[in-house]
C-alpha cells in the first residue's frame, strides 16, 4: 500500500467504525474487516520470511563448515558436517507446520470478520482444530536438545489454541470472533515466542557465516594485491566483484531479521485482543488499533523485502 494513500484510507474505516458504533453501540464483526485484513496479508509476509530462514538454518550452518575447512585449507569430514547441522529436518518440518497454523489462524480471524456463512467458517475452526491437534502430536516426537525449549511451550500452548478453535464451533459468528481474538491472543503469542527464539537463533548463525565469509572475500583479494607488479588484474577485479557482492549481501542482511517482524506480529496481536475487549470502543480507541496494525505491516514490509533481497543476490551470486 501507497504510504500517501493510508491517511486516506484510515479515515473510511475511522468513518464505518464510527458508524456502527453510533447505531449498535459495540464493535460489530464488519469493524474488523480491514484491519484484520491488513493483519492476516503482513503475517503472511512475517512467516514467509521466517520459514525462508528456518529452511535455510541447516545450509548456514554446512556452508560456515565447508567455508572455514576451505579457508584453512583442512580436509572435509562428512560426520561432521552432519554434527554442525542444528536441527533435524523433522525438528524443521514441525516449526515449519507451526508457522503454517499461525497463518491459518490469521485467516480464520479474517473469515470470521467478513464472512456471512456461519457453517463455513465453523467448518474452517474445526479443520484448523484438527491440524493444531496434530501438530501437538508432532511437537511430542521431538527429542533433540535444541528442540526442548520449542516444545514445551509448543505443548503447553497448542491445546489452549485447539480449545478456542472448539469453542468457535459452537459459538455464534459476532461471538466466536471476539472469543477468537480474546482468548487466542495470550497462546498465540506465546507460540510466537517459542518460533522467534528459533528465528533469532538462525538470525545470529546465519550472520556469524556471513560475516566469516565476508573476511574471507577481502582476504583473498589482499592476499593477490599483495603479489604487487605479479598480481594478476583479471584475479584483481573479480575478487573485487566478489567483495562487493558480499557487501552488498552484509547491507541487505542487517534489516533482515524476522524476529522483529515476529515481535511486530505479537505487539499487533495485543493491539487486537485490546480492542476485543473493549465494551463500547471509541474512534481513538480505533484508530489506536489500525496505528498498531500498520507499524506491523510496516516492519512485515521490510523484512520481507530485505530477505527477497538477500535471496535475489544468493541466486545471482551462486551461493
Amino acid at each position: 500500500m501507497n504510504r500517501h494513500t493510508l491517511p486516506h484510507v484510515r479515515h473510511r474505516w475511522l468513518v464505518a467504525v464510527v458508524a456502527i458504533t453510533l447505531c449498535a453501540g459495540c464493535a460489530r464483526p464488519a469493524a474488523y474487516k480491514a484491519p484484520v485484513a491488513r493483519f492476516r496479508d503482513a503475517s503472511a509476509v512475517v512467516i514467509e520470511s521466517t520459514k525462508a530462514y528456518l529452511i535455510a538454518l541447516n545450509k548456514t550452518e554446512r556452508d560456515h563448515y565447508l567455508f572455514d575447512k576451505a579457508a584453512r585449507r583442512e580436509q572435509i569430514q562428512l560426520l561432521e558436517v552432519d554434527k554442525v547441522q542444528v536441527f533435524t529436518a523433522e525438528a524443521i518440518g514441525v516449526r515449519l507446520d507451526a508457522l503454517d497454523q499461525l497463518a491459518n489462524y490469521t485467516e480464520l480471524l479474517y473469515r470470521l470478520a467478513t464472512s456471512d456463512a456461519p457453517e463455513t467458517v465453523k467448518g474452517r475452526a474445526k479443520d484448523l482444530g484438527t491440524a493444531v491437534a496434530d501438530l501437538s502430536s508432532q511437537v511430542g516426537k521431538l527429542t533433540g536438545a535444541d528442540d526442548q525449549r520449542f516444545a514445551s511451550a509448543a505443548t503447553r500452548v497448542l491445546p489452549l489454541i485447539g480449545e478456542v478453535l472448539q469453542a468457535l464451533v459452537q459459538k455464534k459468528l459476532e461471538d466466536g470472533l471476539k472469543q477468537a481474538i480474546s482468548t487466542g491472543a495470550a497462546p498465540v503469542n506465546e507460540l510466537i515466542e517459542a518460533i522467534k527464539v528459533d528465528a533469532e537463533v538462525s538470525f545470529q548463525r546465519k550472520r556469524q557465516a556471513l560475516s566469516a565469509r565476508r573476511a574471507q572475500a577481502a582476504l583473498q583479494y589482499n592476499t593477490e594485491f599483495a603479489k604487487g607488479e605479479k598480481a594478476d588484474s583479471v584475479v584483481l577485479r573479480q575478487l573485487a566483484e566478489a567483495v562487493s557482492a558480499m557487501e552488498d549481501k552484509w547491507e541487505a542482511f542487517q534489516t533482515a531479521r524476522p524476529v522483529e517482524g515476529l515481535a511486530a506480529m505479537q505487539r499487533a496481536n495485543l493491539a487486537l485482543e485490546k480492542f476485543a475487549k473493549t465494551p463500547r470502543p471509541s474512534v481513538t480507541d480505533f484508530a489506536s488499533f489500525v496505528d498498531a496494525v500498520e507499524a506491523f505491516a510496516s516492519v512485515a514490509e521490510r523484512v520481507g523485502h530485505a530477505i527477497q533481497e538477500l535471496k535475489a543476490l544468493d541466486e545471482r551470486t551462486g551461493q
